[in-house]
Formats: structure tokens, C-alpha cells, sequence
């Protein structure tokens, strides 16, 4: 087992985009549709990722979800050894978030109270290497398998496959970022917007409301965040209720995006994301790259979007909806060597040929003339931009004009984490994430706050 600190940096590390950082947790700000099925882990997303990544690096958030994952693969046509199999040959490893981050809220008749947003660690999260305690050593885990002998070669298995994080790795930056968006109200917007959307659209309850936010802040340090729709009123995915704490989402959506993006940077490694969570990621990382330049281009300026149709099975949702099993998923992956290599490639990615590659795949392996469905990729995604674009004029003023309001009041940790972002991206780090993005929006977004 390995617990990296933030400090222990390899210099000649690269971005490697044979690896992806895939979170399989279900909930309000990743994969809420597969929480509204009563699933507390994601396995499509998982198979949907192993067709464009030799390696994926998975993040569970507890015992009992890593336990109902290695339960659900079974039941989704993998055998144990198949599973022992992948993470022996490092096709799967683990990145273990070894803390909560949670908000501390207190219900009055005035409304949500949040007194703040802190990392929790119990004292066996606090301990050296604790994911074998914690997770191994967790009882309906060892119901996964058939013998004593079965699962001590799975635990063998893991044995350098992972990646520990505590909390004072990370630090308090990242959470006093995901403040700094809360209390932005364009940044709450966007990301309560895309609750809403995906609320509305997984309850078909019709075309969702537009939403506003207004933040009024007093003297006091304290602010009051309203929005124009009662939060507190959206109906639950996973129960016949309405989110009382729905207010923390946007929150805790900041705070879990600065997580992914903080393990992705330390891993050097692109993004697996379902919405909507994958929009704050792209909202940070299109902001931390506002703030960098390269070669006398801005990095803003090589962060881009790709947006296809390709005739292509939507994997995922045939995995979540038990209509494949994971045989199928690894006959197509060993079609889909082309899209790995495509991705792969530091020369240009052709936009044409990822669509001819999908359209080969889908064809070979039974899927032709199907219902065609979207690819959605953001960031370093085009080789000819990182490769050719030049004369772009960053403009003194807007890059000098931030640094000189910092220096004002000080380097806030919420800053500090986006330069630290910042220092990597677009040098040793280039991320690819696939997931939902608003590039005209967040364009405007940072428009407005220069």
C-alpha cells in the first residue's frame, strides 16, 4: 500500500493517458441515475472506462460500497479470479480518499444553517496504510468469496494497488475553494443547475426550472445564499422524500470536483466523470488554467471540448440496467486498442477517426446500426492546438491584474489551491476528462469576475 504526500512530486512524471481516475460512488453529484436504480456504485461507468483506458484507478468512498462493488461484478459475469486477475496485472487499482468531507448543518425554522464544511477522520482512518483495516477487514467483504484461500489471494492482489490519501495531504485548500464557488453566485448557479437538470430529468418531471442564486453578505462574516427555487423541496432519487440538505450540494460538489482534481494532478492521470460533478471539474480546471500561460500562450487557450455522435452502444447504461455483462465489455475493449491509442497519442488527435474507430468497433462486435449517442471529452483533447497555436496575446493586464489583487489580500488558501493547479497544468499534467461541460458559460463566468 502506498499514501503519497503532497509535497513528494516526481519530476519527470508525465501525464498518463492510459490512466483514469473513475469514481464509482452513487449520489447527488455523481451518477445520480444510477442512485435512483438503489445502486451504491456505478459498475457502468466502470465498464465504459476500461474500453478507453488500459488502467483505471477507482475510487470508492467506503467498506460497503467497495464490498457491494466486488458483489455486483460477480452478479454482472465476473468470476473472483477475474476480478483478482485485474488488479494483480494493475488494470485496476484503488485511490482511497482515507477521510469524509462532509458540512456541519444545523435545521432552524429561518432555514439551512451551514456552519462549515470540514475532512472527518476516525481514528482508524487516521492510521498508517488503513484501507487494509478498513475495507479488507470488513465482514460482508469476505461473503464475496467462497473461501478463506479465494480471499486471501484478492487481498494479495491489492498488495501495491493502492493509493492512500489522508486528509492533511490534501489540506483545507480545496475546501476553502468549493467555498469560494458557493458563495460565488454564477459558480453556486452552475452547479445547482446541473443538480436540477438531472433531478428533473431522471423524475421526468418535464423541462426544469432556470435557477438564481443571491448571496448577501453581512458584516459579520456571515452570508445568506438564497435561491429562487426551494431547494429543500427537490424530491429525493433514492426515497419517497424531498432533500432536506439539498442546499449543501453545490458545496459538496465543489469540494468532491477539487478532490478528483487534486488526485488527477498527484497521479498525473485523466478524468472518468459523470454529471454532475464533471461540470465542476471542467468550471476549476478552465479557471486554474485562466490564471497560466505557456510559451506565451494561455493554457485557457488549449483547453477545449470535443463533442461527437458516434454509433456506439451507451455501455453504461447497458451495464447499470443488466442487459450485458462484463463478458461483452472486454470483447469490445479488445476491439477498442484504436481509441486507447487515440487517446494516448501526443500528435494530433483526429476528430474523424475517433468517430470512424467507434463506428469499426460497434460494427465488429454486433452493435451496427444502432441509435447513435454523444462523446463528450474536455481539456487538452486536440494535439494540434497543444502543438501549433501561437500569437495569441494573454494580455498583461488580466494575469498581472489577478496577482496584484492577491498580493492585497493575501495568498487565501482557495486561491492557493487554484495555483497549485495551475503550476502543473499544461506542463507535466494535460488532462483528458470525459463528462458533461459548459465552456461558452464558464467563459462568461470568468469574464464577469476579472
Amino acid at each position: 500500500m502506498t499514501a503519497p504526500g503532497t509535497k513528494q512530486k516526481e519530476e519527470s512524471a508525465k501525464t498518463d493517458h492510459g490512466l483514469a481516475l473513475v469514481p464509482l460512488g452513487t449520489g447527488y453529484h455523481q451518477s445520480p441515475d444510477v442512485l435512483a436504480q438503489g445502486r451504491t456504485v456505478d459498475t457502468g461507468l466502470l465498464a465504459e472506462s476500461l474500453i478507453y483506458y488500459d488502467r483505471v484507478l477507482i475510487t470508492v468512498d467506503n467498506p460497503v460500497r467497495f464490498s457491494d462493488l466486488i458483489s455486483l461484478l460477480v452478479q454482472q459475469g465476473l468470476t473472483i479470479s477475474d476480478i483478482i486477475s485485474l488488479f494483480r496485472d494493475g488494470t485496476l487499482q484503488v485511490l482511497n480518499f482515507a477521510f469524509t468531507t462532509n458540512p456541519y448543518v444545523e435545521f432552524r425554522e429561518s432555514g439551512l444553517h451551514i456552519h462549515g464544511l470540514y475532512n472527518f477522520q476516525d481514528q482508524a482512518m487516521l492510521k498508517p496504510n488503513s484501507f487494509v483495516e478498513r475495507f479488507l477487514g470488513f465482514e460482508p467483504l469476505r461473503g464475496c468469496f467462497t473461501d478463506r484461500s479465494q480471499y486471501d489471494d484478492f487481498c494479495h492482489a491489492l498488495e501495491g494497488r493502492v493509493i492512500e490519501v489522508k486528509a492533511d495531504d490534501i489540506g483545507a485548500a480545496a475546501i476553502d475553494n468549493a467555498w469560494q464557488d458557493f458563495l460565488n453566485p454564477e459558480r453556486n448557479e452552475l452547479m445547482a443547475q446541473q443538480l436540477v437538470n438531472e433531478i428533473y430529468r431522471i423524475r421526468r418531471m418535464g423541462k426544469p426550472p432556470k435557477v438564481k442564486v443571491t448571496v448577501n453578505s453581512s458584516d459579520d462574516g456571515t452570508h445568506e445564499v438564497r435561491w429562487n427555487i426551494p431547494m429543500d423541496q427537490l424530491p429525493a432519487l433514492e426515497a419517497e422524500t424531498n432533500i432536506k440538505a439539498a442546499a449543501t450540494l453545490p458545496l459538496s460538489t465543489a469540494a468532491e470536483a477539487n478532490k478528483y482534481l487534486w488526485a488527477s494532478d498527484r497521479s498525473k492521470c485523466d478524468l472518468y466523470l459523470t454529471s454532475p460533478v464533471s461540470v465542476a471539474v471542467g468550471d476549476k480546471l478552465f479557471e486554474a488554467s485562466d490564471i497560466g500561460e505557456v510559451s506565451g500562450t494561455t493554457i485557457q487557450d488549449l483547453v477545449e471540448s470535443l463533442e461527437v455522435k458516434v454509433e456506439f452502444p451507451d455501455l453504461r447504461r447497458y451495464i447499470n440496467d443488466d442487459r450485458i455483462d462484463f463478458d461483452r465489455i472486454f470483447e469490445i475493449r479488445r476491439k477498442g486498442k484504436k481509441f486507447r491509442e487515440w487517446l494516448q497519442s501526443e500528435a494530433e488527435r483526429d476528430r474523424d477517426a475517433i468517430i470512424a474507430y467507434h463506428n469499426e468497433v460497434a460494427k465488429e462486435s454486433g452493435f451496427a446500426g444502432m441509435a447513435r449517442r454523444g462523446l463528450k471529452l474536455f481539456g487538452f483533447v486536440s494535439g494540434t492546438i497543444l502543438g501549433g497555436a501561437v500569437g495569441h496575446d494573454a494580455g498583461a493586464g488580466a494575469v498581472g491584474g489577478i496577482a496584484g489583487h492577491l498580493a492585497q489580500k493575501g495568498l487565501e488558501k482557495g486561491v492557493e489551491y487554484l495555483f497549485d493547479l495551475s503550476a502543473d497544468l499544461g506542463t507535466d499534467w494535460k488532462p483528458v476528462c470525459f463528462g458533461e461541460w459548459y465552456k461558452a458559460k464558464i467563459e462568461g463566468l470568468l469574464d464577469k469576475d476579472r
